[in-house]
Order: structure tokens, then C-alpha cells, then sequence
């Protein structure tokens, strides 16, 4: 009986064949994946400009609506009396702007301090702050010095007659030493009269 012995010679050809294949089937996958992820930023991006389309469609509507109830209200023509308008002007000129106040507030505060809380009480603003302190001045210099520049505006002086420390603390944080403060301003006697706060 004759024994063959079979030697395959393409064996080293085919496993380059077998990485080229599984190359291109990733490359393929890779393709299908990226196209997917296109299709659906496409679909997505779709989809949110349709939803601004109706917002905008629903605004424009709104509008509309509005504009005719303007003009079927001028075509009515309602009177006011002089009370009226003399009760419109005294609260106009008469109100507490308190927004522009804080911001004032705000915009004066410096960089190594922030106002952690504004409370009104007793016809008064209480303003709790924090700030840094420096080796090279006294605990509560910074403190003062911005009292002094509240006081020194000119705006702020319209709605409050006196602006004083009213306490403070002395706290490290972090290897920071802090003052805790709180600052009184009270309101101008013409000011409580108004009793109008915007």
C-alpha cells in the first residue's frame, strides 16, 4: 500500500487571503457605521428644525393675535382721567428700583470680596459679604473701604440715607483668612413713603 503525503504550498497564501478579508469585512463595518451615525445626525438635525419651524410658526401666530388685539383696543379708544394718569406718574417716579440698586451693589463690590446674601428688614438692606485678607492691611480695612464706596455713589444715595458696618468675623478657610461682614443700609425716610418696589 502505497502512503501519500499531502503538503498544502497556498497555506501561508491563504491566511493573507483570510487578513485581507477580515480587513476589508472592518473596513465595510466601519463604512456601515459611519454612514448609520450620518443618517441619524441627519435625521436628528431634521427633526429639531422641524420643531423650530413650528415654534416659529406658533411665535408668529401669537403675534399676529397680539397685533389685532392692539388694534381692536386703539379702535375702542379708552379714556383715562387725569387721576389716572397722575396716579400712573406718582408711581412711576415714587418706586424703589431694586434691581438696578443690587446691581450697582454688585458692580462695586471688588475682586477679593463676593455678597453671599442681600435681606430686607425693617425698612433696612442687610448685605452679608466675605473677603480675602492680606498680611499687608488691617482685617477690616477692605470692609470699610467698600462702605466708604457705596456711600460715596451718588445712586445709591438716592434710596439709602446710611450705609454702616454692622459685624463681622474673623474665619480661616483653607489656609485663607476671611472676614464674615455684614453691612446696613437703611432706607431714606422719602424712600419708605414710596412703598412702591420694583
Amino acid at each position: 500500500m502505497i502512503k501519500f503525503i499531502s503538503i498544502n504550498l497556498n497555506q501561508s497564501e491563504s491566511r493573507e487571503t483570510i487578513r485581507e478579508q477580515w480587513k476589508d469585512r472592518s473596513r465595510w463595518f466601519m463604512f456601515g457605521l459611519i454612514t448609520i451615525l450620518l443618517l441619524f445626525v441627519n435625521v436628528e438635525t431634521w427633526w429639531i428644525s422641524r420643531g423650530y419651524t413650528k415654534l416659529i410658526e406658533r411665535k408668529e401666530s401669537e403675534i399676529k393675535d397680539v397685533k389685532a388685539e392692539i388694534s381692536t383696543l386703539r379702535k375702542e379708544g379708552k379714556n383715562l382721567s387725569k387721576a389716572d394718569i397722575m396716579s400712573l406718574a406718582e408711581l412711576e417716579n415714587n418706586r424703589i428700583l431694586w434691581a438696578r440698586n443690587m446691581q450697582l451693589i454688585g458692580e462695586m463690590t471688588p475682586e477679593d470680596m463676593a455678597i453671599t446674601s442681600m435681606k430686607y428688614k425693617k425698612d433696612k438692606i442687610i448685605i452679608g459679604g466675605i473677603a480675602v485678607i492680606f498680611e499687608d492691611r488691617k482685617d477690616f480695612d477692605i470692609v470699610h473701604d467698600y462702605i466708604n464706596r457705596l456711600k460715596r455713589n451718588k445712586k445709591l444715595g438716592e434710596n439709602f440715607s446710611g450705609i454702616k458696618f454692622n459685624q463681622g468675623t474673623l474665619k480661616t478657610i483653607r489656609a485663607q483668612e476671611v472676614v464674615e461682614f455684614e453691612i446696613e443700609a437703611a432706607l431714606r425716610i422719602s424712600a419708605k413713603k414710596k412703598g412702591n418696589i420694583s
